[in-house]
């Protein structure tokens, strides 16, 4: 495969890079290695049938690698399940120089300047962590005992050495490796050579071989880091373009739970970050000298989340040896070991609230805050965060408030000078009580509540977090509320002794009795005396009008109404029938009468929403069989849960 290359980012002494050909390798119509990224399983399948072969599928990063025609990668762009399609995948190198070594270590220096000591002291080791390094693999070293080591590279049967071996033959992986993970006990030659977390679980995934990388590889190491629940993810290499094949495959191990880190680059200050670091998802990190200053190899720019140091590092060689370095690749593992320290620290706490937490570990260098040279800060365990509130209610919730309580925790070793309150991940009041009213609230409405404690340095806690919903207005209230008019002049006219319109006020007033006051009720009751009207439902009959189903109407979708005295059937018509849920009439039912008019079924097709039901029978123009005028109208309650 001819392919022309550029290099992407330079290191400043050791460090690895992405690269990309300008062309994809065209037989016949046909390109090889083709990477297309399908949005679902349509999609997926679109590119099955399009394909002349498939080399792989990431299924996790629902990517799929082949062959393909020139007219099948035309159809598949243009079709709205496909995400991308690339046929030109990155190759990635690792650019390589000499190492000194030492037979007598100089004092570790970059260990003292992130106070590592105090977390071991803790007996944070990492334990339990599980961490990926994505490089050129490991080599045998006695101060890596544990690591598991798979390798995405290819033999080149052309050669004499077999490239596929998951041992380093660089020395840049193993170098990251023992930054992260290498084991003080193992062998009194490395003197005070530690990892920063030598209880992890180490893996490394090769993708580097002699002559780089591909895109494939990473794609594998990714891949595999999913589907084996790696919770962190060591990147120490870069490219200057944004891959959308690169871009897919980080968002899916980060939206899969992992923590992506990855170097900003080693073009120099003012060069701005690398990808993968400058993903949203991936915490970049810059590189700083034994002075806290930012090394001048260090790419900086407003993707920096963190700093770590990276200039005359010293770490395990390719032989068994200690070796010196400088570059991002070496200040990344620094952040990767510390997140693993955090990680058994805070074992239940996702990819997301680690990066928040790590702010807390931190000292601030250069401006104030935030910058493009530090980020956050140079990563520091010193404790200076306060403990989470201990516990948290939502207490008297109505339609539109509610209050907040909690209490601190007990014997904390940093004190809480106040709370921050979030609504929905906004910041919505500060306060020093331990309680805290919400108001202006839609009622019916989920709401998401998170409670922060807050330092007397402003260093805030990940915070406790817990949702509720106010209360929804029954559907009588509702229409009480959007017809308090009407509903006030009906009582009026109750109240003086007259009538209602039957279909327009009376049953609607009464399909709401539930929400109305007692004094209203009683005033209901007494008109239906007034007029006679026979009400009843599953729990109260009457021997002149029944009912079959009021329980179960909701399956049943049916009821069959029996009259004590037949109805002639010409007298009664849909007008005569009607149903009402919460002073609004419910279309869809269908009314069958019996020829002799000893009863009538009230049907539905329909789904029956939750509610209070009511089938009002007027007797209006009502007549029984015997031609004499119905006295009584009925009221038929059912219930729908």
């Amino acid at each position: 495969m001819n392919y022309k290359k550029w290099i992407i980012i330079l290191s400043t002494t050791f460090i690895t890079s992405i690269t990309f050909p300008f062309f994809a390798h065209a037989t016949n119509n046909q390109y090889d290695n083709v990477m297309i990224v399908y949005k679902n399983n349509d999609g997926k399948e679109q590119i099955m049938e399009q394909a002349v072969d498939i080399e792989h599928t990431y299924e996790n990063l629902k990517t799929i690698e082949g062959t393909f025609t020139r007219e099948s990668l035309t159809a598949l762009k243009n079709l709205p399940d496909i995400k991308v399609v690339e046929k030109n995948p990155g190759i990635v190198e690792s650019l390589d120089t000499a190492s000194p070594q030492f037979t007598t270590l100089t004092p570790n220096w970059s260990l003292n300047s992130i106070n590592i000591q105090n977390a071991w002291s803790t007996g944070l080791t990492g334990e339990n962590v599980k961490v990926a390094v994505v490089d050129t693999g490991v080599a045998l070293n006695n101060a890596l005992p544990n690591v598991n080591r798979y390798s995405f590279v290819d033999d080149d049967p052309r050669t004499r050495v077999d490239e596929s071996t998951p041992y380093d033959t660089d020395g840049h992986g193993t170098f990251v490796s023992g930054i992260i993970a290498a084991d003080i006990t193992s062998n009194n030659n490395y003197d005070n050579i530690a990892g920063i977390a030598p209880g992890v679980s180490l893996y490394s995934l090769k993708v580097f071989q002699e002559d780089g990388a591909t895109m494939e590889s990473l794609l594998k190491a990714l891949e595999w880091s999913i589907k084996h629940h790696i919770d962190i993810v060591n990147m120490s290499l870069g490219t200057s373009g944004d891959d959308p094949i690169l871009r897919n495959a980080v968002e899916k191990a980060y939206n899969a739970g992992i923590i992506l880190v990855a170097a900003a680059g080693n073009d120099g200050m003012g060069k701005n970050v690398r990808y993968p670091a400058k993903y949203d998802q991936v915490i970049a990190v810059s590189s700083v000298d034994q002075n806290n200053k930012i090394s001048y190899f260090s790419n900086t720019g407003s993707k920096v989340e963190f700093t770590a140091p990276g200039s005359n590092i010293y770490s395990l060689g390719l032989h068994s040896n200690i070796v010196q370095d400088s570059g991002t690749s070496f200040s990344t593992p620094h952040v990767t070991g510390f997140l693993a320290l955090l990680k058994q620290q805070y074992p239940d706490y996702s990819n997301e609230q680690l990066r928040k937490i790590l702010r807390n570990y931190t000292i601030d260098l250069g401006n104030k805050g935030k910058d493009p040279y530090y980020g956050y800060g140079l990563v520091n365990y010193v404790q200076r965060t306060p403990d989470d509130v201990k516990t948290l209610a939502v207490n008297d919730i109505t339609k539109t408030s509610a209050i907040i309580s909690y209490t601190p925790s007990e014997n904390a070793v940093i004190p809480t000078e106040k709370y921050y309150i979030y609504v929905n991940d906004q910041l919505i009041g500060t306060t020093t009580d331990l309680k805290y009213s919400l108001s202006n609230l839609k009622e019916g409405t989920s709401y998401k509540v998170l409670v922060e404690a807050v330092s007397a340095e402003n260093v805030t806690t990940q915070g406790k977090g817990i949702t509720f919903k106010t209360v929804q207005s029954t559907e009588e209230e509702q229409y009480l509320e959007n017809n308090s008019s009407a509903i006030a002049s009906w009582m009026n006219l109750l109240d003086k002794g007259k009538s209602l319109t039957f279909k327009t006020q009376f049953a609607p007033l009464y399909s709401i009795s539930a929400g109305l006051t007692a004094s209203q009720k009683a005033t209901i009751t007494k008109y239906n005396k007034k007029i006679h009207l026979v009400a009843i439902s599953a729990s109260s009959t009457s021997s002149y009008v029944k009912a079959t189903n009021l329980k179960s109407i909701k399956t049943k979708k049916s009821t069959t109404i029996t009259f004590d005295t037949a109805i002639k059937p010409s007298t009664l018509t849909t007008s005569n029938v009607y149903v009402l849920r919460a002073g609004k009439k419910v279309s869809g039912f269908t009314l069958k009468k019996d020829s002799k008019g000893k009863s009538i079924n009230i049907s539905t097709s329909k789904n029956l929403a939750k509610g209070n039901y009511v089938i009002f029978i007027d007797n209006k123009g009502l007549k029984t069989s015997k031609g004499k005028a119905a006295s009584k109208p009925i009221a038929i309650e059912f219930t729908v849960k």
